[in-house]
């Protein structure tokens, strides 16, 4: 295997790492000078990625809930860690986020953001719940856990240690309202804070403002899953109020928000709103941040530049890359680039926001629309945001809105890709 640097061995092991012999699109590919396709070691179930300690050692986890060791190119006979009877693993969703804390080989604490099977959601700790029975394609949550490995080796967990950090209950997870756009990266920043990706849980068959008859809306509503004003689909990405569609940033000892995120609440910590760090993402299945990048001081804001590949619907798949707080990269209003013509057209309420001049009588329209809280950016920000009941009024300064952030790379299921506005990355 010849490789020149460990990033190219990463993006080797990485493309392995899916559970295919081959990566799926590459036979009969001829790579590039020093890059070349090898199989690392075999035997795994559905492995969905891989990171190291600070001594070498290899962790890979599996869709499935299990976490392993590899120590000198040998897997441990046990994991580190087994939650299966925990996930839900079917369809998208599963185990797919996995950090070792940045201080592991010292204090043993790993994180795991996973998909809720549903029966244990509802059941575990009473005298219905039994460990082999799974409950599928129905409401959930994605929840984020922290565990503690036993040392001074760390090669098993100390299953007591369990702490939730996001969705103790099924009142306070991430909603999972369909079979796809659930759980994403998680990833320790700079400054020492836990940040994760997490998806818009909403249907990818058909425009999704609500009540969609594929998803899972009417049983999570009675769950307490969401809250009825978060029946809106894949307008969750945009709604504060709402955990999906988002890049969380969050204390790792508590869950909860950091104090500097933009939209940090005192009286709420562990509120959607505190926790949100950037929105409006569908699908952002895979992040990372750049190495040596960010402040080391949570108070900056600034835990380091991230770079989110985000799986966007039909046409478009998009890079992102977040670079300060508060960036609002766009779906459902749009993919990529440009406008999502179906979600455009779709006026849907933000009934957490009342609009400041309906009235009643002039004004009609009693909560602003998503359509009227995010505008594509321009230069000199054009137009700013007009209170659809009178445009030459400005939808005032403490409503927060936004401009969309553009990807800076989209691209065609085929062979076209296309740059966004030129943009300075912070070092």
């Amino acid at each position: 295997m010849t490789t020149l640097s460990p990033a190219r061995t990463l993006v080797a092991f990485g493309l392995w790492l899916m559970g295919y012999s081959q990566p799926i699109g590459l036979f009969g590919q001829t790579y590039q000078p020093n890059f070349s396709d090898a199989l690392v070691m075999g035997g795994w179930v559905s492995p969905v990625g891989a990171t190291w300690d600070t001594n070498g050692r290899l962790y890979v986890w599996e869709k499935r809930g299990q976490v392993w060791i590899v120590e000198n190119g040998v897997r441990l006979p046990n994991p580190l860690l087994n939650i299966s009877d925990e996930v839900g693993d079917w369809r998208d969703h599963g185990f797919l986020g996995f950090a070792l804390d940045p201080n592991f080989t010292t204090n043993g604490y790993i994180y795991g953001m996973y998909a809720v099977d549903r029966h244990h959601l509802m059941n575990h700790g009473t005298g219905s719940y039994n460990a082999n029975t799974n409950e599928y394609y129905a409401a959930t949550i994605m929840r984020i856990t922290r565990w503690t490995a036993i040392g001074p080796s760390f090669n098993a967990v100390n299953y007591g240690t369990r702490q939730v950090l996001v969705g103790e209950t099924r009142f306070t997870g991430v909603p999972l309202l369909h079979e796809s756009h659930s759980t994403g990266s998680l990833m320790f920043g700079s400054d020492g804070t836990l940040l994760a990706t997490v998806g818009d849980g909403a249907s990818y068959n058909v425009v999704d403002v609500g009540s969609s008859s594929d998803t899972y809306w009417s049983q999570a509503l009675v769950d307490g899953i969401i809250r009825p004003t978060e029946n809106v689909g894949a307008m969750r990405s945009q709604m504060l109020g709402s955990h999906n569609g988002k890049l969380l940033r969050i204390d790792p000892a508590t869950g909860d928000g950091i104090p500097s995120n933009p939209w940090y609440n005192p009286a709420a910590p562990r509120s959607p709103q505190s926790r949100t760090f950037a929105l409006g993402l569908r699908n952002p299945y895979r992040a990372t941040i750049k190495p040596n990048s960010g402040s080391t001081n949570p108070a900056d804001a600034n835990p380091g530049v991230i770079y989110i590949g985000d799986v966007q619907w039909g046409t478009w798949e998009d890079l992102n890359v977040c670079y300060e707080g508060g960036m609002n990269f766009g779906w459902p209003l749009f993919e990529g680039l440009t406008p999502h013509s179906g979600y455009m057209s779709a006026l849907t309420a933000n009934l957490d926001v009342p609009n400041p001049l309906y009235d009643g009588v002039s004004c009609t329209i009693q909560y602003l629309r998503f359509q009227d809280l995010l505008k594509q950016d321009t230069p000199i920000h054009l137009n700013g945001h007009p209170n659809p009941c009178n445009p030459a009024v400005q939808i005032p300064n403490a409503i927060p809105k936004h401009f969309h952030s553009r990807p800076v790379v989209d691209w065609l299921h085929g062979n076209q890709s296309r740059c966004g506005a030129s943009m300075a990355i912070p070092q």
